[in-house]
């Protein structure tokens, strides 16, 4: 579903990734680990279009989307929930839902069942200002816009982060729910150890902008832990 060769990225003349290299197939979780400042969020950026890849190519389902705009990205059926959840604070929880349609094929059915339904306090709040929620309300109507273009590739940023245990747990369930449908295939960046236990089947491990080690998720040991992940 998604392969990334040799990228090189960063902002204006500071190279951030070298030489990255990462796959994500059909109806996989995809783990991208590392220390803060290595570089995770720069590369869901360089895959959505929002940077510009200096070197290296994005293939999207057997497609080069390397030089095409985030835009046309999302319209190909890539879905982006980005560090900080970015939610139009003025504008209503049934309106930044809206928005989530501007790259779906299928507009006029409105909002699909299948992403309301997994955040089911959504509907109650359907009128309040997106930024009038708390931080995992605005989580969960992030991720919920996400899905509304139903895509086929998901990117999540650190979804977990800053928000109370209990959505946190409402969050896992939804990744192992579009995990067993099958049909889409996620690059969650994540910080828990025990989070991505739970729902990843591969993981990367970036350090100074390089991916130093990755494996199938029953690899993923306390040995690799310490050597890569512990401050």
């Amino acid at each position: 579903m998604l392969s990334v060769k040799h990228i090189e990225a960063g902002y204006g003349e500071s190279i951030i990734l070298r030489d990255i290299s990462l796959e994500v197939k059909p109806g996989q979780v995809v783990c991208l680990m590392g220390r803060n400042g290595v570089g995770k969020t720069t590369l869901t950026k360089t895959i959505m279009g929002t940077i510009k890849a200096k070197s290296g190519s994005i293939i999207y389902d057997e497609q080069n989307i390397t030089k095409l705009a985030p835009y046309e990205r999302a319209k190909l059926g890539i879905g982006y929930v980005p560090q900080g959840r970015e939610i139009f604070a003025q504008l209503s929880v049934q309106e930044n839902l809206l928005l989530g349609l501007e790259a779906s094929r299928d507009r006029k059915n409105g909002v699909p069942a299948s992403a309301i339904d997994k955040f089911p306090v959504l509907p109650s709040m359907y009128q309040r200002k997106g930024g009038d929620l708390s931080g995992g309300q605005q989580q969960q109507l992030a991720f919920a816009r996400a899905l509304a273009s139903k895509p086929k590739l998901l990117l999540l940023d650190e979804p977990t982060e800053g928000i109370q245990p209990s959505i946190v747990y409402d969050i896992q369930e939804v990744i192992r729910s579009i995990k067993q449908q099958g049909d889409t295939a996620i690059l969650l960046v994540e910080q828990s150890i025990e989070f991505v236990k739970s729902v990843a089947d591969y993981y990367y491990i970036l350090e100074k902008g390089a991916i130093v080690a990755e494996g199938s998720i029953d690899t993923f040991d306390d040995s690799v832990v310490r050597q890569h992940l512990v401050v």
